[in-house]
This record gives C-alpha cells, structure tokens and sequence, in this order.
C-alpha cells in the first residue's frame, strides 16, 4: 500500500509540483487548504508525512506540532516556503518539525528529506510500540506484584527518558539526563558509557558509580567501543582523537583500583540501519544483565539513536544558519556572535583582540563587465584565499557584499598587520581566472585592535573603527591586485 502524504498549500502549483516527483515514487499525494477541519485531517494519523507551506500556516505550525505530540501522532511533519528566520528555525525544529525545505530547492530535496523524515518516524514508532508492549505487560501482571512494580519502574523511565532525551538537541548533558530519567532504578550499574558525534568531533561521556575509573579500563573501553563501531560501520575512529566528559566531574582516573569490563554489554545507536554510536553498560560486578534488561537497554539505545540523530540535524542546521551560501565561510551573523563571544573573552583576560575588514573596490564594475556569475566567482575565489591565509584560530565571515572580515583571536596590531600582507600575497599570486578572462581588481582594507579602545568603548566601537579605516583606504585605492 502506497505511503499517504497531505500537502498544506493554498498554491495548485506546489500540490502539482509535488505530485509529479512524489507520485512516481510510490507515494500517494492528498492537497488540502487551511480550512475548520485542518486540525482534524492531520490528526487521522494516516498520513506517513504531512508537508505544510510554512509562509501559508505561519505560527500555526506551533499548534498543530503540539497537537501531533500530544496524540502521539506517527505523521512525520516538513515545512517548506520563502523565507524563515534562523532562530525561528531552531525553534520550530526544537518544537518536533523534522526539517525546512526552501521553496527553491524544493524539488531537489523534497525526496530526500521525505526519506529521511519517514526513517526517523520509523524509529519514533518503534519506541512508541514499545512504550505499547510495556504498557499491556503491565495490566496483564497485576497478580505478580514484584515483577508489576519492576514493569512499572521500566515503563516509568522509558516515559521520563522519551521525554527528556528525544527532542533534547543539546548532548553536552546527555548522561546526566539518562541518570536523571531514573536509569539507576532499572539497571543496577557500575558504568554507562556512550560514544557519539556531534559535528566532526567524537566523544565518549562515562559515568560510574563508586569506583575510581583505572586509567588501563579507561583506555580499553574507549578502544572496545571504536572496534564496535567499525565493525558495524567500516569507519575507523582515531582513540587519541575522541574527547573524554567524565561523570561526575570529581571523579578520578586512577592508577589502582581498576575496574573490570568483562560484564559489559556494548549495543550500537542505530538508525535507519546506520551506526551513530555506542552504549555500554557494566552491570555490578558478578550480576551481568538478564533478558529482560538486555531488552530495555535496547529500547534505551533505540530513544538515544534518534535523540543523537535529531541533536546532529540540528547542529548542521545551526552551522548552515551562521555559513554564507555562496562562499562557504560565516556569514554576517556567525561573525557577530563570535565577535562578541571573543570580545568579551579578550576583555575577561586582558588579551588582544584584532579585526581586518576587506572590501574589493569597484566590485560593481566585474559585474556589470562580465556578468553576476563572474563576480560571483571572484567572492568564492577570495574567500578560499583568505581562509588559506589565516591560522586555524582565526575567523573569517563574509560581513555582506564584497566585503569580509577577519577575526584574529589574541592578536595585536603589529601582528594583524603581518598576517594581512600575507594575505595580499596569497590574493596577488592567486590567478582570478573567468572562463578566458583574467580578472584584476583593487582591495582595500582597515585594521582595528581591542588595544586602542578607550575605557567604556565596547564591540560596536571595536567593529566600527576597523570599518573607518576601511573607508578611509578605499578613498585612497592604495592596495591593488
């Protein structure tokens, strides 16, 4: 039987578009308006997804995601439309929608991104079956009472952990939360260990219980978790490279004391059959895990599996809301925030703080000349330039237009004015080449440092003498390339 999907849209253009790449797919299409009767169309849960014209429904997505979560709905829900706000964005993902497609780009990512909705439904139904099974266990051992509390507990933190963990997209705290779900009142252990990526970055969160942690079961936990995962995965994890958060904090990484793995028991966070990564539990010593909590550990890595995959849709989502879409480098935003954020660390430790900001001169003359794709290839081109100029710890953005900046952490002037004539050489001797064009132009830039500030002068200041400069530089062209 073919997939339903219910498209919200007053346009006849997006239902026809949508019904000419999704029909021939298998799916079957169903186009609907906002009407009195909306609510109750989404809420007949036989849609697999429900694709809704964010610039027609407006805030309503707010309402009608609740209303999907509070009926336990198994309709994935996409927004699609013009324009959104980045922190509008976050939030609406934040809410439970599984992602925003831009009208432009709808036709080559509406397939994609059904897919990828309907395999992370299919995980959220599968918890919610569980959550099902465990429930009709339940009413079905009223007469044992032992196991019926011990059902209860399990369901209890099943519940708690679905709702604390599923729509968290922060894993910095991910333990803490498995812990404060209760995980201590349905798995009698000594260890839980996830291993896991947000970004490009491994982790490898450890809680233990009593024990001090010997530094030799630290090393082959971190080890036996990597051989897992390959296994499953082919990919292979660097140790010395995966980022070790303890739990608690106080706790130590001993030479003595150590702390025997054999118990353990490692299960893969997987979804849509690809490994995110590991959960391990040590059960106390001499007890191991029975059938039964070998079954719940499944389900726990099940809810941690799209907990983790929701957390690493949302951190590529917030990168690509700070990246500039034709150059690749931040955009004006993500240079604001980390301006501030390097602003106020240079203040707190009385480190420098340096600013560059270019501006290629006539720009407007290689448009009109050669056409906008040319210019456009001239802001790609330099930006690779300037990011292959700088240190790792610097920042380069696109601040809009032709123009950029560079942030330069703990840099003072003296040193600012170095590295931005290596940056005129790496412009110099890189060939701006458009189709059988050469392409010559002029920058110009200006310099500010957190060093030249006066008592009270705070980051507007700071951004608005490196523009001065600027200014004052083009007026006088004296930079060419």
């Amino acid at each position: 039987m073919a997939e339903r999907i219910l498209i919200i849209s007053d346009k006849k253009r997006d239902i026809d578009l949508l019904e000419e790449i999704l029909g021939p797919k298998g799916f079957d299409i169903e186009g609907v308006s906002v009407s009195e009767e909306i609510e109750g169309t989404i809420l007949k849960d036989t849609f697999a997804a429900i694709l809704a014209d964010y610039d027609l429904i407006g805030d309503s997505a707010y309402r009608w995601i609740g209303l999907l979560h509070e009926h336990r709905s198994r309709s994935c829900f996409i927004l699609y439309g013009e324009e959104i706000k980045a922190d509008k964005l976050l939030e609406i993902l934040q809410k439970g929608a599984y992602g925003f497609i831009p009208r432009s780009l709808l036709p080559e990512r509406i397939y994609d991104t059904i897919s990828g909705g309907l395999e992370n439904r299919k995980a959220f139904v599968e918890i919610l079956e569980m959550i099902d099974e465990l429930r009709d266990v339940n009413e079905n051992l009223n007469r044992e009472k032992e196991s019926l509390r011990t059902k209860n507990q399990e369901l209890g933190f099943i519940n708690r952990l679905s709702s604390k963990v599923t729509y968290d997209l922060n894993w910095d705290k991910i333990v803490l939360r498995i812990l404060d779900a209760g995980l201590p009142t349905v798995i009698d252990h000594e260890l839980l260990a996830i291993l896991y990526r947000i970004g490009s970055g491994w982790n490898l969160a450890v809680h233990f219980s009593e024990k001090k942690l010997n530094k030799e079961a630290v090393k082959h936990l971190k080890q036996d978790m990597v051989e897992h995962f390959f296994t499953l995965s082919n990919e292979r994890i660097s140790v010395e490279e995966i980022t070790l958060h303890m739990y608690p904090s106080t706790g130590k990484v001993s030479s003595t004391s150590p702390l025997p793995l054999s118990n353990q028991l490692i299960l893969p966070l997987t979804l849509a059959g690809r490994p995110l990564g590991m959960l391990a539990i040590l059960a106390k010593q001499g007890q191991g895990l029975k059938k039964g909590k070998k079954e719940l550990q499944s389900t726990i890595s099940n809810i941690l599996a799209m907990s983790l995959k929701n957390a690493q849709e949302y951190q590529r989502l917030k990168e690509m809301a700070v990246t500039d879409g034709l150059t690749g480098i931040y955009n004006y935003k993500g240079l604001r925030d980390f301006t501030t954020m390097e602003f106020q660390r240079a203040k707190r430790y009385s480190k420098p703080l340096s600013m560059i900001m270019i501006d290629v001169d006539n720009f407007k003359a290689i448009n009109d000349s050669l056409g906008h794709q040319a210019g456009d290839y001239v802001l790609r081109e330099l930006a690779r330039c300037l990011k292959n100029s700088v240190r790792n710890s610097d920042i380069v953005a696109r601040y809009g237009g032709d123009e950029f900046v560079i942030l330069l952490p703990e840099t003072a002037m003296a040193e600012s004015e170095v590295l931005v004539k290596r940056v005129l050489d790496t412009i110099k001797d890189h060939a701006f080449q458009w189709r059988s064009e050469r392409i010559k132009f002029e920058i110009s830039y200006g310099i500010s440092t957190t060093g030249e500030l006066e008592e009270g002068d705070g980051e507007e200041e700071f951004i608005h003498r490196a523009d001065s400069r600027l200014l004052t530089a083009k007026q006088s062209q004296l930079y060419s390339v």
